[in-house]
């Protein structure tokens, strides 16, 4: 049985039966799939082996055949199903579709459009409760784990272009207390890349939280910061008042994610992103890059930091739709581009790549880190107004974010381009 209360009002996908076109025996399947693929892999279907998927409401196989990836979200946060460690499950489970056959095709076509664009940004007591005192809600760079760099050739706008690529290792053993200095680190290479400097004139596009405005101003640059959150926009104020830096400092509430023109038309000599473009759609990463080339003054720099996906291939196909948890009850848009997809919109954007950085190793230990403090401070997260479905929900997208950086699947990029 699931665990606990679960209001239908606010759930409503929750306490609905599931219905799919021959949903039991499908079902059946699905068990036999998954016992099969656990078996193989050296996971216990009961509590007290490590690792273990331990099913105890079996409504969630009628779940998943109804809603696919969704569904077994949808399980989990409905407490029909635990894993530990979950990570390392979800690895597992991913590693294979859930069905084969007449009920995989039957499954795609019943694959949720999940809608438009939110506007937003995540609300401060959810992101205060896990990130740390820095509140930076991408990935940190962490002191440790060596970098390999090397010059790859990129044809850009009709030329071979060089372009620095750097692949940062795993860091070495972190802890909780080393996440708020390595989101500064991760703030100053950024910065660096840009070369900020006093004077400069700094837009982050859109906020990340605060720390990187603060950071900047320390720098001496002016910077500007759009949100289209008016709660949010007040805490970074307060942020750089708090800081030293409130006069160097000027947030603004824009309408949508992206201004038009009309909205906002500063000129800066450097831009920033913090992995948020990829909540903007398949669409979304032109219209953003566009945007910040507009921004750009004629010899300005944009770092974009971007969780990325890998491109499908045989042996591996596309686990996107593993993540219609995050776009069903966060953000609808959600498309993470695939590096290609990005140098092609810089490109038709008229900006020139010139460096990446890979730390993708590095988001999968901030995620650890963020899901094992969510862990310890869910009495703070309930105290805060989340109910037990939403926790769950948040532990479940960090630990699926976790596996499938693990997996190769998804990647953190930075990249640097210029007019």
């Amino acid at each position: 049985m699931s665990e606990g209360y679960i209001d239908p009002e606010r759930w409503p996908a929750l306490v609905g039966r599931p219905d799919a076109p021959l949903l039991g025996r499908r079902a059946e399947k699905l068990r036999a799939r998954l016992e099969e693929l656990t078996r193989r892999n050296g996971v216990a279907l009961t509590r007290g082996a490590s690792p273990c998927f331990v099913v105890s409401d079996g409504v969630v196989l009628d779940r998943a055949v109804a809603a696919g990836w969704l569904g077994m979200a949808e399980g989990f946060m409905a407490g029909e199903w635990s894993a530990e460690p979950l990570p390392e499950v979800l690895r597992v489970l991913l590693s294979q579709p859930l069905e084969a056959g007449l009920g995989a095709r039957l499954a795609r076509r019943r694959r949720p459009d999940f809608g438009q664009v939110r506007s937003g940004e995540l609300p401060d007591s959810l992101v205060g409760i896990y990130t740390g005192d820095t509140r930076a809600t991408g990935s940190a760079l962490f002191a440790s784990g060596t970098r390999t760099s090397e010059t790859v050739t990129v044809t850009q706008h009709g030329r071979p272009t060089p372009v620095i690529t750097t692949w940062l290792d795993a860091p070495a053993r972190v802890e909780r207390a080393d996440l708020d200095g390595a989101q500064l680190n991760r703030i100053d290479h950024m910065l660096d890349l840009a070369e900020v400097g006093p004077g400069d004139r700094v837009l982050e596009l859109t906020s990340s939280g605060g720390a990187l405005p603060v950071v900047a101003a320390r720098r001496g640059a002016r910077v500007d910061v759009l949100t289209s959150d008016a709660d949010h926009a007040d805490a970074v104020r307060e942020r750089a008042r708090a800081a030293g830096v409130g006069g160097a400092v000027r947030v603004q509430t824009i309408r949508g994610p992206v201004p038009s023109p009309r909205q906002w038309s500063g000129t800066y000599e450097a831009v920033f992103s913090v992995e948020r473009m990829e909540t903007l759609g398949d669409e979304g990463t032109l219209h953003y890059l566009r945007a910040a080339e507009r921004m750009l003054a004629p010899r300005g720099t944009a770092v974009i930091q971007s969780v990325t996906s890998a491109e499908p291939t045989k042996d591996r196909p596309s686990v996107d739709p593993a993540l219609d948890v995050v776009r069903a009850y966060v953000w609808p848009a959600l498309h993470y581009p695939t590096v290609g997809h990005v140098r092609a919109a810089a490109e038709k954007a008229g900006l020139t790549l010139t460096r990446e950085v890979h730390l993708g190793s590095h988001l999968e230990r901030t995620l650890a880190l963020w899901r094992s403090a969510f862990t310890a401070r869910e009495r703070s997260a309930a105290a805060a107004g989340y109910d037990p479905v939403y926790r769950r929900l948040w532990t479940y997208q960090l630990a699926l974010h976790e596996a499938l950086v693990g997996t190769g699947d998804l990647d953190c990029v930075q990249f640097v381009l210029r007019r």
